[in-house]
């Protein structure tokens, strides 16, 4: 709050930003949370209640439905992260470990150290699962608070394809009975990825939708797509030996079509600039190399997400997840950049941006992202009701251009990569549309 500036445009009905790493309010007295609250809001940051298990489980829901309470009497939306409450399906006992053919339980370790077992016996941690999200959720609804968005970050738990899993469901005994063809990466993919949907929908978001039908659940990670995946969490690591599309020297991988089935109502792409990116595109400059991953990312999943399903965007813009060591020749990607991306996201059909980052990167992160959202603020029309119409991610480091249409006129934004100072066309419609070279700016065109 020191350093962010209070908005200077009207916010309108417009979704606040979400930061992770804004903290727990629980310390505070209801005066002091409702002042925190509001001039968070006053800068365009919201405020997500963390939902926590363990002991002191009913304090924890009454201080959940404390911070609700001040919220509506804002005006603003209960935003609610049930992380905790999800894990874990993989309990590190042995009912959820492989079996040997020897019939000795195994665990797969290549996970960042996590503990990760067999997919076939997760179906029967749902009640446990389950309950801990009704708990709250009956809580909300008997003391009238309506919950608006519900996200969460549930990521190494649950059925994974990835790393070492294929090969340790290969030695695992219940995994092949349980497999038609073991040896089929893609049938493999598809049907662990069906049980963690399966997971998701009965436990996550079938008790939260019947209860707050009208709520926005999602989980980090988990969108509409066009069957490829174009990054790589911190976690994850390229398998040259499993299908994949070569691009430079990314590998990018074959994705199951998960987000139908989990029932969620939003969609939370990843747009980060993960190390690794730099070096996947030499034949790009510094700053070209993170935007044409990023956008890519960012167009993937704003021009497969249908019609009605909001998109709520995970960014971050200090290089994330470097090694100890990090590679001097890798560049941290430029802070102009970055806000460009932000808006060609904006323009690309992203209704919600969300932030999470490193205590010490807070100030940064959130100064470049609420200076875009402030300054978007302006179009809040365009972005409510008109549609996105131009999803290119040119190969050729030259120009990108972004847009939304609103009945005869076009909302555009044109950032360039080599120096250009001419006219650009796009074609919107069938119709040829001259972009004029205006940098760090957003123009109206007519449609001719």
């Amino acid at each position: 709050m020191d350093t962010l500036p209070v908005l200077s445009t009207d916010r309108g009905d417009r979704e606040l930003l979400y930061q992770y790493s804004v903290g727990d309010l629980s310390s505070l007295s209801d005066e002091d949370t409702r002042k925190v609250i509001s001039d968070l809001k006053n800068r365009g940051v919201g405020v997500i209640t963390f939902w926590k298990k363990g002991e002191k489980i009913d304090s924890h829901i009454q201080e959940g439905i404390r911070i609700a309470r001040i919220q509506k009497e804002l005006g603003l939306s209960v935003v609610i992260d049930a992380t905790r409450l999800l894990y874990g399906f993989y309990d590190g006992t042995p009912a959820t470990s492989h079996i040997s053919d020897k019939g000795e339980t195994f665990s797969d370790s290549s996970f960042a150290g996590h503990t990760m077992g067999c997919p076939f016996t997760l179906v029967n941690r749902i009640p446990v699962i389950e309950a801990r999200i009704v708990a709250y959720a009956e809580a909300y609804k008997a003391a009238g608070i309506d919950i608006d968005i519900v996200t969460a970050d549930w990521e190494i738990d649950g059925p994974m394809e990835w790393n070492d899993a294929w090969e340790n469901s290969k030695s695992c005994v219940r995994c092949r009975e349980n497999t038609s063809d073991i040896n089929n990466f893609l049938l493999f993919q598809a049907t662990l990825r069906s049980i963690r949907s399966r997971l998701m929908y009965e436990s996550y978001t079938k008790p939260v939708l019947e209860r707050f039908p009208d709520a926005l659940i999602t989980n980090y990670a988990t969108y509409p797509h066009d069957g490829w995946r174009y990054w790589y969490d911190y976690f994850e690591y390229p398998q040259p030996e499993l299908p994949h599309i070569k691009d430079q020297n990314a590998l990018y991988r074959p994705w199951y079509d998960e987000f139908a089935e989990t029932g969620f109502t939003l969609a939370m792409p990843v747009v980060y600039t993960w190390y690794p990116i730099f070096n996947w595109y030499p034949e790009y400059s510094g700053d070209y190399r993170w935007f044409y991953n990023m956008l890519k990312v960012g167009s993937n999943a704003g021009k497969s997400t249908p019609s009605g399903i909001p998109l709520a965007t995970f960014v971050h813009w200090h290089t994330t997840a470097p090694p100890k060591n990090p590679d001097p020749g890798v560049k941290q990607m430029s802070r102009e950049s970055y806000q460009e991306l932000l808006w060609h996201l904006l323009l690309r059909g992203h209704d919600m941006l969300f932030s999470w980052c490193m205590q010490n990167e807070l100030a940064v992160e959130m100064i470049l992202l609420q200076d875009v959202y402030n300054k978007s603020l302006e179009y809040n029309k365009w972005f409510k009701i008109g549609q996105p119409v131009i999803f290119d991610v040119p190969a050729n480091e030259t120009t990108v251009i972004s847009g939304i249409k609103l009945n005869n006129k076009v909302l555009v934004r044109r950032t360039d990569f080599k120096e250009n100072n001419k006219p650009v066309m796009v074609k919107i419609d069938n119709v040829e549309l001259k972009v004029p070279c205006k940098p760090g700016e957003c123009q109206i065109l007519r449609l001719e």
